[in-house]
């Protein structure tokens, strides 16, 4: 999911920044035109200079004056000033600097994994319609590239405000974007959106490293990442360099194409047979080809793959038909009149998987040709050969690495102010879910030190629903994973949207992104704005036992609540010996009483406790149940 190109800032290159800052006033890349600045708060503003020296510095009706320290760093602080502009943000020493068209407003960063990096243009819902409603040059959008670095850095490499328009809004994070739109509209307010989010990426790198050294799980890994006698830039810059390699080989479709082995009269006598779908994962630029007869020849005809895991070119007898990238979903691809023909003809792909070299082709029943009245199938043995082109080479996941992204994303924007934090991330920690929320209340915490905001609002979204649907499953770990995630609500100013409603069981990126901007919106509506609302689906409070039966009580009940289906499901419950059962559940007024025939004195009850539960429980607000275990 590495979309972009990685860029290691080194501490040379630092060095040099200072060097050139002592030129001239210079201010950070997140300063720049079209900028929103956080309303009602007093705002740091920083940069560099030569050595002691003066720097002014004003907007609207405010001035401000300090003194460049002597490695030419300079900060202040501008009083509070309320939402409107444009103004000018003038910044004067032996030099002038002027920002243009700076707006003040609510200011949010968003981060997270791909889900929050999901752009509207990536085909969420409805996306087409939505981009005909984005013209709002009040909302501001900044996206920070992806980088990484083994230090904490000054700087971000470069950057631009951009505004929302038709035309820019495609490029924007949907989840961002829906956020930001709620909060301009009800709000009357400039919004600025900070985008600094890495599709793929565990929470541990988003975190300080040496905050990492106290938290369980994390301590070695940190350490390690911390040794002075380790040459991380050396490392990181030999891998950026097989990155660059990798993406030549993988995006070469033009030199694909010159290999001919998508051809019919391509001689792949000497390739080895695999089964399609595959049980094991091949490697490397992955090309297999399947013949097949047609009886006539057909004027339409339909093609589907299952799954092409998950960068891929689609040929039928020689012609190039589809493109697949990594965010796409596997298609029923639509085969022009004339291709087929009568007697043999030909489906050759080539397919590569960017993120872990793992190619999957296929899923069971779903790989077919339809052509008139005849259908193919297409599953069984395929010839296969990752000879064609170069292999790929290895590239180490550096920026999973404790540390590497909050030194290159986040530290160099640490101080800008903010109305607060918008997250979408866990995927990638729900492999080792038992220490996520400590590693999530680390990241909260140390940001809020970092910029110097102790109560900052910190809003998430919480996992989707995902993968196949099973009624019992106590030991899910996206189900522990999102237990931990609402341990994060302990700490103060803090919201979640829950989301176990709105994903698909077969895309880890739901493309209803709508629902979670709306949702998290709700919860800034509540913690960043203090209004007395409902904000969150009904929460877990107590359960009481009586006989056979588990009386189960809620909170954030709001208007009641209710059951959305022909009946209340998603529970489990278990008995002393620990071992659950799918439960009938029953509401009666704002509780929900929980049996099974095969508890007699129940223990534990656990609701939308499964990779993909099904969701039932709401409140009459239309907000869904937050998932929860008793035990």
């Amino acid at each position: 999911m590495m979309t972009k190109r990685i860029i290691l800032l080194t501490y040379w290159l630092c060095m040099f920044c200072y060097s050139s800052f002592s030129q001239s006033v210079r201010l950070p890349h997140i300063f720049a035109d079209h900028m929103v600045l956080q309303r009602d708060i007093p705002l740091r503003i920083w940069g560099w200079n030569t050595p002691d020296q003066e720097v002014n510095v004003k907007i609207d009706s405010i001035q401000a004056t300090t003194i460049s320290d002597a490695n030419g760093k300079w900060e202040l602080l501008l009083p509070p000033h309320s939402a409107g502009g444009p103004y000018e943000l003038e910044v004067t020493s032996e030099g002038t600097v002027i920002f243009r068209d700076v707006l003040y407003g609510d200011v949010w960063l968003a981060g997270g994994q791909s889900n929050m990096e999901w752009k509207i243009g990536w085909k969420i819902d409805n996306w087409e319609e939505e981009l005909k409603d984005a013209n709002y040059p009040n909302i501001r959008y900044y996206e920070v590239a992806n980088e990484l670095a083994p230090d904490p850095q000054s700087d971000i490499s470069s950057g631009k405000w951009v505004k929302a328009s038709s035309e820019t809004a495609k490029e924007f994070s949907a989840v961002a974007w829906f956020f930001a739109k709620h909060n301009h509209q009800e709000k009357k307010v400039p919004v600025g959106i900070i985008d600094s989010n890495w599709g793929g990426t565990p929470a541990e790198a988003w975190v300080d490293a040496r905050k990492l050294l106290s938290i369980p799980g994390y301590k070695e890994e940190a350490a390690h990442v911390l040794d002075p006698h380790i040459d991380w830039e050396e490392k990181v810059r030999q891998n950026e360099a097989n990155q660059e390699e990798k993406w030549r080989i993988i995006s070469d479709k033009e030199g694909a194409i010159k290999t001919g082995a998508q051809l019919i009269s391509y001689k792949d006598n000497k390739w080895e047979e695999v089964d399609v779908p595959t049980d094991d994962p091949l490697s490397d630029i992955a090309w297999l080809r399947k013949d097949f007869k047609l009886k006539n020849t057909p004027q339409k005809a339909q093609l589907y793959l299952g799954d092409l895991v998950q960068e891929a070119m689609v040929f039928v007898n020689g012609k190039l038909i589809a493109e697949e990238g990594w965010q796409d979903t596997t298609a029923i691809l639509e085969i022009e009149s004339g291709l087929l023909k009568k007697g043999k003809n030909l489906v050759a792909i080539r397919v590569v998987n960017s993120w872990d070299n793992k190619v999957r082709i296929g899923k069971p029943g779903k790989v077919w040709l339809k052509a008139g009245d005849e259908k193919i199938d297409l599953e069984g043995k395929w010839k296969y050969s990752n000879d064609i082109e170069p292999k790929v080479p290895n590239v180490e996941f550096y920026h999973w690495k404790p540390g590497f992204l909050y030194n290159a994303m986040i530290a160099p924007l640490t101080g800008y102010g903010l109305k607060g934090f918008i997250w979408y991330q866990g995927e990638n920690n729900a492999g080792q879910h038992e220490y996520y929320e400590g590693v999530f209340k680390a990241l909260i915490t140390d940001w809020r030190v970092h910029w110097k905001q102790e109560y900052v609002p910190f809003l998430f979204v919480q996992l989707a629903n995902y993968m196949q649907r099973v009624e019992v499953q106590p030991e899910s770990d996206w189900a522990y994973l999102r237990d931990a995630q609402s341990g994060a609500l302990e700490l103060p100013n803090t919201g979640m949207a829950t989301i176990i409603d709105i994903g698909v069981a077969e895309d880890i990126h739901p493309r209803n992104k709508q629902d979670v901007g709306k949702r998290l919106w709700l919860a800034a509506r509540k913690v960043a704005y203090n209004e007395d609302i409902v904000y969150s689906g009904p929460v877990y409070s107590s359960m009481q036992v009586t006989g056979n039966k588990a009386e189960i009580s809620f909170v954030n009940t709001g208007a009641g609540l209710m059951v959305k289906g022909s009946k209340l499901e998603g529970f489990i419950i278990a008995g002393a010996d620990g071992e659950f059962h799918k439960a009938q559940a029953e509401l009666k007024g704002n509780k929900v009483i929980v049996t099974s025939d095969l508890v007699n004195a129940p223990k534990a009850v656990r609701y939308g406790w499964a990779d993909n539960p099904k969701a039932t429980l709401y409140n009459k607000e239309g907000l869904p149940a937050v998932p929860f275990k008793t035990d």
